[in-house]
């Protein structure tokens, strides 16, 4: 399991090296909402569902962390500039 698991990082590491690479996992860590809490006020079957999707990318960025530290964070400050972009875009519009 444990060498598995390491060659598994090996390889992200090698498509984490792409641009190609970079791409799928910041459009991961965006459409999964990577480092996001629930909703307020969600409760039942949307709090779970709600869940489960932050887990998985969650997941997914811990998996990201692993292969290569600085890439992960790159992308998700990324991400996160992006968000507030347009949050300050929306603002000096309104």
């Amino acid at each position: 399991m444990r060498i598995e698991h390491r060659d598994v990082l090996l390889d992200l590491r090698a498509v984490l090296a792409s641009v190609s690479g970079k791409n799928v996992f910041k459009y991961l860590i965006k459409t999964l909402d990577v480092a996001e809490l629930p909703e307020v006020g969600l409760t039942g079957e949307l709090l779970i569902e709600r869940v489960g999707s932050l887990r998985a990318g969650n997941s997914i960025f811990k998996l990201l962390s692993e292969a290569n530290v600085e890439v992960a964070a790159a992308l998700l400050a990324k991400v996160e500039k992006e968000k507030q972009d347009v949050l300050y875009a929306e603002i000096q519009e309104g």
